[in-house]
């Protein structure tokens, strides 16, 4: 029984590292992709936006499955993912639909990106997300 808690602090501990490495690089991300003006940068960063989000549910989530039922959840915490996943496809919708409308705004008018800094931020990202795995 002692080495199952310690899992179940480990898995907590897991996402807890892969929430804040996402979330740190996400606001990173979101800043550099307006700095090299890249709509590339920014679709990626709200795809990491869904990612820290779905890591966050999740780690909070784990923590609170935990509670043990009482008389108005009798069952439990549990159900609760749910909710999560509602919040998580609210955040990537808007984020599609904002970088559908920068895209075919750049369509329209073309503007120049900067492919140097798109090359350092992509590098940077398969780190993170190469660590965070």
């Amino acid at each position: 029984m002692g080495h199952n808690h310690s899992h179940e602090n480990e898995s907590g501990k897991n996402l807890r590292t892969a929430f804040l490495l996402n979330i740190c690089f996400t606001i990173f991300e979101i800043i550099g992709g307006f700095y090299v003006n890249s709509v590339a940068i920014i679709s990626d960063a709200v795809h990491d936006l869904g990612d820290s989000i779905s890591l966050g549910i999740s780690w909070y989530l784990d923590k609170k499955s935990k509670q043990v039922g009482n008389k108005k959840f009798s069952f439990g915490y549990k159900r609760f993912s749910l909710l999560g996943a509602l919040i998580n496809s609210l955040v990537l919708i808007g984020g599609s639909v904002y970088v559908i409308y920068e895209a075919i705004n750049r369509l329209i008018e073309p503007e120049l990106s900067d492919a140097n800094g798109m090359i350092v931020f992509a590098i940077i990202g398969v780190s993170v997300n190469g660590y965070a795995s």
